[in-house]
Parts: C-alpha cells; structure tokens; sequence
C-alpha cells in the first residue's frame, strides 16, 4: 500500500480546498501478475486512484459497482465511480498545469465572456495582465468575430485554438460605443488578478464599499489587503460583495476575507467547519475567524451571486449567516457545500470530494444553490461600477429602501452546471 505524505494543510484551493499530498509508486496488488498491462503508468495510476477513491472519497459507499479492468485510464475511471448527482466536480488534471492554477496562472488571453438571450458572447472582465487590458477592452465589449468566423456557443471552446503561447487570434469587437476595433493578440502567461474592480458609492448617508471579487487564489492577500485598506480608511459602513464570476479557492484567503468583512464580533468564532468520511473523521476541523486590522465590522452583507458562485464565495454567504444580516442578489449560487483536496501521482493531479462544509448553526448541503433573495439577471453589457448595471442598481436599492425592486424569489434558476476540467476552474479564454 502507498503512504500519503501530506504537508501544509492550509495550503488549500479549487472549489474550496484541499491537502497537497504526494502517492509514491504503489505495489500492482490490484492488478492480475499476468496483465499485459500491469507495467503502463496509465494502468498504474487507475488502480492508485481506485485506492484512493475507496479510502477518501466523501461519498465512498456509494460508488458504482465497476470492474476496474475495464477502464483504462483515471479519467475514465473516474466518470464511472462518481456519486451522482451530487458529484459534479471531482476531476483529474496534469500536475504541471494545476500548480500554475493554484498560482492564479493559465495559457490564454487573460479575459471572461458570457453569452446574452440572443447568443451573443459578451466580454465579462479582463484581467490587467492580459494583453488586451492596455488595447482599451472591457467588461460590456461584444466579441463579433475570431479570424473572420462568427462566435457561437457551439465553437467557443475550440475557436481561440490551443493553449500554447504565441497562438494568435484577430478578434474582432464592437465597443459600447457601436464601433468596430479589430485586435490581433497572441496567447501567453496570464496572471490573475482576483480583484477586478473596488470602489465606494454614496447610498442614504453610508459609504458602501463595493468589491468585484473573482478568486480565492495566493495574489488574494496582497489584493485584497489594498482594498480593505482603502475602505477602512474612507469609513466604509456598509458593503456590495460582488462574486458572480468566483468558483472559490484556498481556504486561508476565504478565513481572511470572512474576517475582513465580520470584524472583532466574530474572532475566533466558528466560521465553518469541514466533514469527512467516516473513515476519516479525525480530520474533520473547525475553522474559525481571525483578528484582521483592516476589517469593517459589518452588521450586514449584500452579495451578488450567480450559477458561477461556487465553493468558498458559499462558505462567504453560508458561513457568515448565523453573525450578519447576508442579503443574496442576482441568480441561485452553483450549489457546491462539499471541498475536496489533491493528491500526486506521476503526473496527476487527482482531485475527488473529499469532505463537505456546514457553518456554525450546521447547516449546509445547499448542492441546488442558495438562492438569492432578489432575483436578477447578469447585466453584461455595463461596467462592474455603473449604477445602471442590473444587480448593482437593485442592491442599491435595497440599501436605500430597505426592500427589492420585485417580487422576492421571481426567477428561474439557470441550470446547475458540471465542473469536471481544469478549465472550468480556470474560467477564462
């Protein structure tokens, strides 16, 4: 049997968190001595994740009957174990690739997009490290055309080819202000940056800060360090958290924005605490709040969310319930209460369900989303600050009234998605 060496436990990440830990090369007791295929890495690696599913994997007892031998890699494997439909996550990726997700880094052209009713892609924010940040592109440009082809929902996911340095594409945009710009750009090293846009309204005597927040990843601490620091300085009482666009992260950046928020009321009060099987129930922990200088204290909390909203932005708005009024705006959330950690083998990275999540009054397994208590649409032809944009405006209203534009709950929620990839963690192009 192989030893798991684990290291860093707060090194956590990916839809919430998990334990770095490594899988030495393990004895071929799940494979027949006369295989052919016992000495294949790809066999190898499918009888190590058996063995792992059946130890961690939250919902262990619950797996599929299956003849391992019929599969003949992990990933196939792995479609075949998953408990569903509560499992919409677990997945496998190349080791190299997800250290640099965990980094906030990808191969790309560093930019979200959505598409409206129409099926029109939209850009919906652009990182600063990306090259068409300085070209002037923005949240509310639509993209027309990639090399003179028209984008759809059909070829989005293949049109801006490979992810590989130096691949160029000519794409061509029509700006807010109907007029056509055409950049040629090429793929590099994005960095993330998991703010993408702070500043503060003036509502009915308050200053509101209001923060676009797009991941719980390692450049988090620095980022949000700059804008906790700029709302404690202007006296922010009151704030509009905006995670439409967050699939989680680590869990040390999910403690500290908590803290931020919640303030001196709540430290070293149970923030959340994580669950495992019941093989491993001595790894069930509590997670509590810490003393952070720059926090605001707050009473109450709006947060705008959507069918992106996953993991830790969750464990955000379930955690911080039973301490503050949180006031939910936009679409139901993705519906993940569970977290998973990572281990290495050759050059996997296996990443299965590996524990769930309830907050301080026990409460969790929101796997249908929480749903928002004002429903609005994602407004993706405006800027993150223009008080016109659809769910900032009805935040604001609600901050002025005290109540909702509409009727509260009036919506159908969009679909629940799967997140089977490294790149729907990844969450851009």
């Amino acid at each position: 049997m192989s030893t798991l060496y684990k290291f860093n436990k707060y090194l956590l990440f990916i839809l919430f968190g998990f334990i770095l830990a490594f899988l030495p090369a393990c004895e071929k007791d799940d494979v027949k001595p006369d295989d052919p295929k016992s000495d294949d890495p790809k066999i190898l690696a499918r009888n190590e994740f058996y063995k792992l599913m059946k130890e961690w994997y939250f919902w262990y007892d619950k797996m599929p009957d299956v003849d391992v031998e019929d599969y003949d890699t992990p990933e196939e494997l792995l479609k075949a174990l998953r408990y569903l439909p509560y499992d919409r996550f677990s997945y496998i990726a190349p080791k190299t690739e997800f250290e640099n997700v965990i980094q906030g880094k990808y191969i790309g052209h560093g930019f979200g997009y959505s598409f409206d009713s129409e099926g029109n892609p939209w850009i919906i924010f652009v990182f600063k490290d990306s090259p068409l940040y300085p070209e002037g592109v923005r949240r509310g440009w639509r993209m027309v055309k990639v090399n003179g082809q028209v984008i759809n929902q059909s070829n989005i996911g293949t049109i801006f080819g490979e992810s590989k340095e130096g691949v160029e594409n000519t794409i061509e945009f029509l700006t807010p202000s109907d007029s056509i710009v055409i950049i040629t750009t090429a793929k590099k090293e994005i960095q993330k940056n998991t703010v993408l846009h702070f500043d503060t309204l003036h509502v009915k005597g308050k200053i509101v800060a209001h923060l676009v927040f797009e991941g719980f990843r390692e450049p988090s601490v620095n980022e949000l360090a700059d804008a906790f620091g700029f709302f404690k300085n202007v006296g922010a009482n009151e704030m509009i958290l905006d995670l439409r666009y967050n699939p989680g992260g680590m869990i040390s950046v999910t403690t500290l924005l908590g803290s931020l928020i919640s303030g001196e009321d709540t430290d070293n009060k149970l923030f959340f605490k994580y669950l495992h099987n019941d093989k491993k129930t001595s790894y069930d922990e509590d997670v509590t709040f810490a003393k952070e200088p720059n926090s605001l204290n707050l009473q109450s909390l709006i947060v705008i969310t959507s069918r992106s909203t996953y993991s830790a932005s969750e464990i955000i708005i379930n955690g911080l319930k039973p301490y503050l009024n949180v006031v939910t705006i936009g679409d139901a959330t993705g519906g993940k209460p569970v977290g998973m950690y990572v281990w290495y083998y050759q050059d996997y990275a296996f990443v299965p369900i590996t524990f769930k999540i309830i907050n301080a009054d026990g409460e969790g397994d929101y796997f249908e989303g929480i749903l928002p208590d004002a429903a609005c649409e994602d407004d993706i032809t405006r800027q993150f600050k223009d008080r016109e944009e659809t769910c900032l405006k009805e935040a604001i209203y609600y901050l002025t009234t005290g109540s909702f534009s509409g009727r509260k709950g009036r919506f159908v929620p969009q679909p629940l998605k799967e997140r089977l990839t490294l790149e729907d963690e990844i969450g851009a192009i």
